[in-house]
C-alpha cells in the first residue's frame, strides 16, 4: 500500500510503496502534503513503467521536435519552459527587474546619462517582449531563442553597429547582475554576437581651417580650442579641467583622462608657450577660489555633453566649415559628424607626426595603447607635413590674446 508519513526527526513527508516484491521508501523533500502525494505518484509511475524522469523529458522534447511548424515548436518550447519554471523558488518579474538591477551593487556605478541610456534600452526590450510573448512574466523565462529574435529585430531597425553592440552588451550585463536574484540557470545573451563597428572617424583641420577657427573663437571657446590643439585632450577633459591640474609655474598640465580613468594614470602635458599665455590670461580673469577652469560649462557638460558639442559644431559651421555629411548606409547614422572638437585631437597628433615627434611620445600624450591606434589619427595632409609645428602658434592664434612678454 502506498502512503506518505512524517517522521519525528524531520519536518518533511516520506513516502512508502511496494512493487514487484520490492519495498521503496524515500523523502519527498516537501512539507506540503499535496506535493508529497504528487511526488509519490510520479515515483510509482516511473518504477512501474520502467521510465525515468530523464526519459520522460527526452520523450517530450522529441515530440516537440517532431512538430512540422517551426512556430509551433517555438511556442511549445516556451510553454514547457514556463511550466517547468513556475515552481522555481527564486524568480523575478520583468516588471520588477529594473528596480532590482538599480539596487544591485554588482551593476557598478554608471552616471546619470548612462543610466538614462540603459533605461531606454530596457524599455525597448520589455516593450518587444510584451508584444511578442504576451504571457511571459518572469526574467528566467527569457530563452536564447528569444534573445536571438530580439537582436534580429533590433538590427532590422537599422541601428548602427555601435548602437547594436552597446544595447546587447547592456542586456547581457543586466541578466548577469540579476542571475541569482532572478533564478537564472544561464544567460540568454551569452551567444549573441557583436557586429563589426564602422569607425566614424573625425577628420583633422588643415592649417587654414585652424587659423580661421582659432582667430575667430571668443570667450571660453578660445580657451578650449587652445587647450585641445596643444594637448590633444578630448572635450570632456578640457571642460572639466581643475586648476590644481594646471601647473603654470612648472610648465605642465597633469591630468587623468576620463576615458582611461580606470587605470588611474596621470598624463603630463608640457605647456606650449602660446597655451601658457592663454592659460595665464584665463587665470587672471577667473575667480581665485574656483575649482574648475570653466565652472558653468563644466556643470552644463556633466548634465548633457551633447549640448556643449553642438555649440562647438555650430561655431565651426559659422566659420564656413562643413561638419556633417549624409550617409546612404542604413546601418550608419543618417548624418555623420566629420568635424568637431575631436578634430583638434587629430590635428594635434597629425602635427606631432609631421614634426617627427617620436611615436612613443605621441602615444603617451594621447593615451593610445598601440601604434595601430595612433596610426588611425596620423593622417596629416602634405601641406601640414611641409610646415614646422613651431610656426603654427603665430598663424593660428590672434596676437591680441598673447601677453606682451611673449611678443617681444
Amino acid at each position: 500500500m502506498a502512503t506518505i508519513f512524517m517522521r519525528d526527526s524531520s519536518d518533511k513527508y516520506y513516502a512508502r510503496f511496494s512493487h514487484g516484491g520490492k519495498r521503496y521508501c524515500f523523502c519527498t523533500d516537501t512539507a506540503d502534503e499535496r506535493k508529497a502525494r504528487r511526488v509519490l505518484r510520479q515515483r510509482m509511475a516511473e518504477i512501474r513503467q520502467g521510465i525515468s524522469l530523464a526519459d520522460l523529458m527526452d520523450l517530450v522534447i522529441g515530440r516537440i521536435d517532431a512538430l512540422e511548424d517551426q512556430s509551433s515548436q517555438d511556442r511549445m518550447r516556451h510553454e514547457l519552459a514556463r511550466r517547468l519554471m513556475q515552481g522555481a523558488s527564486t524568480k523575478l518579474a520583468l516588471s520588477d527587474a529594473w528596480q532590482a538591477w538599480l539596487e544591485n551593487p554588482n551593476k557598478g556605478d554608471p552616471g546619470p546619462a548612462t543610466l538614462k541610456q540603459y533605461l531606454g534600452q530596457w524599455h525597448r526590450f520589455t516593450k518587444w517582449i510584451a508584444k511578442s510573448y504576451s504571457s511571459l512574466e518572469y526574467l528566467h523565462e527569457i530563452t536564447p531563442l528569444m534573445a536571438e529574435k530580439y537582436v534580429s529585430n533590433l538590427w532590422a531597425s537599422e541601428v548602427t553597429p555601435r548602437t547594436y553592440n552597446a544595447h546587447t552588451a547592456f542586456l547581457k550585463s543586466f541578466f548577469r547582475v540579476l542571475k541569482t536574484q532572478g533564478g537564472l540557470n544561464s544567460n540568454a545573451w551569452d551567444e549573441v554576437p557583436c557586429m563589426r563597428s564602422k569607425r566614424e572617424s573625425k577628420r583633422n583641420l588643415n592649417l587654414e581651417e585652424l587659423q580661421t577657427v582659432c582667430s575667430k573663437a571668443t570667450g571660453n571657446l578660445r580657451y578650449w580650442f587652445a587647450i585641445g590643439l596643444y594637448t590633444g585632450l578630448r572635450l570632456g577633459d578640457v571642460v572639466t579641467m581643475r586648476w590644481n591640474e594646471v601647473k603654470l609655474e612648472e610648465g605642465f598640465i597633469d591630468r587623468i583622462p576620463m576615458k582611461t580613468r580606470r587605470t588611474n594614470k596621470v598624463v603630463r602635458f608640457p605647456i606650449h608657450p602660446v597655451l601658457y599665455a592663454i592659460l595665464l590670461e584665463l587665470r587672471a580673469a577667473s575667480d581665485p577660489k574656483a575649482e574648475y577652469l570653466f565652472p558653468a560649462d563644466c556643470a552644463a557638460y556633466q548634465a548633457d555633453g551633447a549640448i556643449v558639442s553642438k555649440r562647438i559644431q555650430k561655431f565651426l559651421r559659422d566659420c564656413g566649415i562643413e561638419t556633417h555629411e549624409e550617409s546612404t548606409d542604413k546601418h550608419r547614422s543618417k548624418v555623420i559628424v566629420r568635424v568637431g572638437f575631436h578634430s583638434l585631437r587629430h590635428s594635434f597628433v597629425s602635427l606631432c607626426a609631421a614634426n617627427r615627434v617620436p611615436q612613443v611620445a605621441i602615444m603617451e600624450l594621447v593615451g593610445h595603447g598601440s601604434p595601430a591606434m595612433t596610426a588611425l589619427y596620423s593622417h596629416a595632409g602634405d601641406e601640414q607635413k611641409a610646415k614646422a609645428i613651431a610656426a603654427l602658434p603665430m598663424v593660428t592664434f590672434d596676437s591680441k590674446g598673447i601677453p606682451a612678454v611673449l611678443k617681444k
